[in-house]
């Protein structure tokens, strides 16, 4: 990828150069025009580089790790939304029960997060507390 910019630079160096036989003038304009089209084009380059592509390279990896890191007996929350305890673990698949008697083929790609059980505790308790009748005032 910066190959392929370092050489659209060159050519983009190239394309503006005076190619006229005039003053000598000119020419010391358009070198320093090229080498500041140059740096431009780098720096462009460099900021594409560090703010889409390194952490787009950093979340991948993360994903990967949580991926190969998911053991049988954990809940997951795949990346519909659908949550269940894995049963077993392949390579590519994972088998995962969503509840009583219902076992779904998973990819596991399709996993978003590993589902800490105090986290499910929580979320259930904060449910019931939406769900109950509180006092109103009057």
């Amino acid at each position: 990828m910066i190959a392929y910019i370092i050489n659209f630079a060159f050519v983009l160096a190239q394309a503006t150069t005076d190619t006229g036989g005039g003053d000598s003038g000119g020419d010391q304009t358009s070198s320093a025009f090229n080498y500041s089209s140059i740096i431009m084009i780098l720096a462009f380059g460099a900021i594409f580089y560090f703010l889409l592509i390194r952490p787009g390279q950093k979340q991948r990896k993360a994903h990967d790790n949580l991926v190969s890191a998911v053991k049988k007996g954990e809940e997951i929350m795949t990346a519909g939304g659908l949550y269940g305890t894995v049963t077993q673990v392949r390579d590519d698949y994972l088998m995962v029960e969503v509840s009583k008697k219902t076992v779904v083929k998973l990819s596991r790609n399709s996993i978003a997060r590993i589902v800490n059980p105090d986290e499910v505790a929580a979320e259930e308790a904060e449910a019931e507390a939406e769900d109950a009748p509180g006092e109103e005032e009057a």
